[in-house]
């Protein structure tokens, strides 16, 4: 199939970028709404399948609930088939892309996040310098202590 890789547009105008969010009434900039008549008329892709968080076309002006030909999200994506890969840690945000803009979602899950720790030559000298705030007044451990962190 026709494959099409873009960046959605902005969501916003220049100045207020979240105007559309919040706007009953008002309408995507033309450059948003060519960019999805771009990709069904003229590119003829076969879907869209959007990437991340926050896209944009899901928070275009329109009903809540119930789409219908005026609220922009239908009237942007029309007739393409959508898919959003979506964060499983963020259901309420994939349920608007699927309410909203017609997507099937896709989740998946985010890796664990762990601390890198220092390397091996960071970690030692740390350790070191640990012991000498510990051991700095005992006369006869502290400069020893001092020695081996110059030392490293």
């Amino acid at each position: 199939g026709n494959v099409f890789i873009g960046v959605q547009p902005s969501f916003g105008y220049e100045g207020d970028p979240m105007r559309l969010l919040f706007a009953k009434s008002a309408s995507p900039h033309h450059g948003f709404a060519a960019y999805y008549t771009y990709l069904e008329k003229i590119f003829k892709a076969d879907a869209v399948l959007h990437f991340g968080t926050h896209g944009s076309l899901e928070f275009m002006p329109g009903k809540q609930v119930g789409m219908s030909g005026t609220c922009y999200p239908d009237r942007l994506i029309n007739s393409l088939p959508s898919a959003y890969l979506y964060a499983a840690n963020n259901p309420s945000e994939a349920t608007i892309a699927k309410r909203r803009s017609y997507s099937a979602t896709v989740s998946y899950l985010t890796p664990p996040a762990e601390n890198a720790g220092l390397y091996k030559g960071l970690k030692e000298l740390k350790e070191l310098i640990e012991s000498y705030r510990g051991l700095r007044d005992n006369e006869g451990r502290g400069p020893a202590i001092v020695n081996s962190i110059v030392s490293t």
